[in-house]
């Protein structure tokens, strides 16, 4: 089959992917169900995701401005202030953190794999290209995540912040990926869904960036390739 891949990965020979939001998703169905069981309060899988990504925005936009966080950080950090942003109070939120470290525990939060993404990975690797992850990680279990997802045999490198010791965006992590690949930077496009943790530290580093941008959120920027799908990367979407 041939691959038409797109423009960011024709002179590359490695594609470095993120983890959770791009490979990987959160397992929401569990997660509403611990918040109900909870607070007696139901939000569908939409919600949850529309509120995670705008706790997110605003996440990135304090990284990028060097302004130190108003978001409540510690275990789960990303949920816990998604649910605030749902407007459970934080009493409640700290008591659903409980849960989801239990649940944790048992299985991957992180555990559903993209739609797109098997044979997206696949396609890539019969184009010759070399594919690796790096992820930040509260406690240094990616490739569990990846497991759950059934996508951990894609990878000929696996870099987990909690393990290494540092985390994206700094351009450490990136150049312990390239290390381990063998590639030099300007030979690897980096794939994450987040302008502040993986646009900035793969362009700081000096990897192609690529933004998975579902949501059209960064239409206005121009200086970074953008996707909406992880398909684009190995089929020109169609234009009008």
């Amino acid at each position: 089959m041939t691959v038409t891949l797109h423009p960011a990965l024709r002179n590359v020979d490695a594609v470095i992917f993120d983890v959770g939001g791009t490979l990987v998703h959160p397992d929401w169905q569990r997660l509403a169900s611990l918040v109900e069981a909870e607070t007696g309060m139901f939000f569908t899988r939409e919600q949850m995701h529309a509120a995670f990504y705008a706790m997110l925005r605003v996440a990135e936009m304090e990284l990028v401005a060097g302004a130190n966080s108003t978001l409540p950080r510690g275990a789960h950090w990303t949920f816990f202030n998604t649910f605030r942003l749902l407007g459970i109070d934080d009493d409640a939120c700290i008591h659903i953190r409980e849960r989801m470290t239990a649940a944790h525990q048992e299985r991957h939060l992180w555990c559903e794999p993209d739609a797109e993404a098997p044979s997206v990975l696949l396609l890539l690797k019969n184009a010759g290209l070399r594919i690796a992850v790096i992820s930040n990680t509260e406690d240094g279990r990616v490739n569990d995540s990846l497991a759950s997802a059934n996508l951990a045999d894609h990878f000929e490198c696996l870099i987990d912040s909690h393990v290494v010791g540092c985390s994206k965006p700094d351009e450490a992590i990136f150049q312990l990926a390239l290390k381990q690949l063998g590639v030099a930077p300007q030979r690897a496009a980096y794939v994450g869904d987040s302008y502040g943790y993986d646009v900035i530290g793969a362009h700081r580093a000096g990897l192609q960036p690529i933004l998975l941008d579902r949501s059209d959120s960064y239409e206005e920027q121009s200086w970074f390739a953008r996707i909406t799908s992880l398909s684009e990367l190995v089929e020109k979407p169609a234009r009008p």
